[in-house]
């Protein structure tokens, strides 16, 4: 999808430098880019990879300010600020499109609260499975759980996190009965390798080492097309067609934002973003960018992912908390 999306926004980015010019005034001092997870997870160390190349491309520095708990309380934050380009929010999917079919009190409004920056990349999942299932492929998995009904069981980090929902979203669309396990942290896949679980997904970094060491087998990716660090694992749609489940990280700004810096932003996003160095930094943390699109390309994104996830939810008859 997003390949889809953004293949003529190169173009039309590097169409934009002329406009540039008047942006260059800005910014006259540190740039703040909120994180709604505590320092050290995942999104903290996506975002200082981005936020360090940035703060070179600008001039300026661009300091990181975690805000932890769920998400909800960073996302807030940004929302209230002043819209004047010195404050961005590093947002993952969950706070700017899923939260609002999950949750039934969200302390923001994802489309009219935040003003579109960029997209910094896609997060993929994988299925894996223990050895001992002796399966090859998505379909051999499909053929013994519905040979064993309700017996395997698939660890996740949550009901309501993506992987749990992409699992889920598998169950339903392959007609099986599986159990479904949260977890906290990596003990689910510990737990999968151990052989207490059967089944486990997962990003791409939490199970890459197990399955070069052949503790678990990839059967399916969750991205549009295969992966080169995965070459011969197939895509969940190949057997599946239209399952397509991600994790995405995007820059948004708040609500009134001057075009002149989400302009400048976007622009540099972009030149790093297609920086091989980072490329690379990236793609080993599981993100996987093909440039930041322009904002109005965001945008398209952002209601293309609302309109999936809420006939996904009304699928997985899930209701609110």
């Amino acid at each position: 999808m997003l390949r889809r999306l953004f293949r003529i926004g190169i173009a039309a980015l590097f169409a934009l430098l002329a406009c540039a010019a008047a942006a260059q005034s800005w910014p006259t001092r540190p740039v703040k880019m909120i994180v709604p997870q505590a320092a050290g997870g995942a999104p903290d160390i996506v975002a200082r990879v981005v936020c360090e190349r940035l703060a070179l491309m600008l001039g300026q520095p661009v300091l990181i300010e975690n805000r932890a708990g769920d998400g909800s309380i960073g996302a807030q934050a940004a929302a209230r600020a002043p819209a004047d380009g010195y404050t961005h929010l590093f947002a993952p999917a969950s706070l700017l499109v899923t939260n609002q079919y999950l949750m039934k009190i969200v302390p923001y409004n994802a489309e009219d609260d935040f003003a579109s920056v960029a997209m910094i990349g896609m997060s993929p999942l994988v299925l894996a499975v223990n050895p001992a299932l002796n399966v090859k492929t998505l379909a051999d998995l499909i053929k013994l759980a519905k040979a064993e009904p309700g017996k395997l069981a698939f660890a996740s980090p949550g009901q309501r996190t993506l992987p749990g929902l992409l699992g889920e979203m598998f169950r339903i669309r392959a007609g099986v009965s599986l159990l479904h396990v949260p977890y906290k942290g990596a003990q689910g896949v510990l737990d999968t390798i151990a052989g207490r679980t059967h089944i486990t997904v997962q990003g791409i970094p939490a199970i890459a080492g197990a399955v070069q060491r052949g503790e678990l087998v990839a059967l399916a990716v969750s991205s549009e097309k295969r992966l080169a660090e995965l070459p011969g694992v197939p895509t969940f749609a190949e057997t599946l067609p239209g399952l397509e489940v991600n994790g995405w990280f995007a820059v948004v700004a708040p609500s009134g934002t001057p075009p002149e810096p989400i302009q400048r932003m976007n622009l540099e996003l972009n030149r790093l973003l297609l920086d091989s160095d980072v490329s690379q930094k990236l793609r080993a943390l599981g993100i996987y960018s093909e440039g930041s699109g322009t904002p109005d390309q965001v945008d398209a994104f952002f209601k293309k992912e609302r309109e999936r996830w809420s006939r996904m939810v009304r699928e997985l008859k899930i209701e609110p908390e």
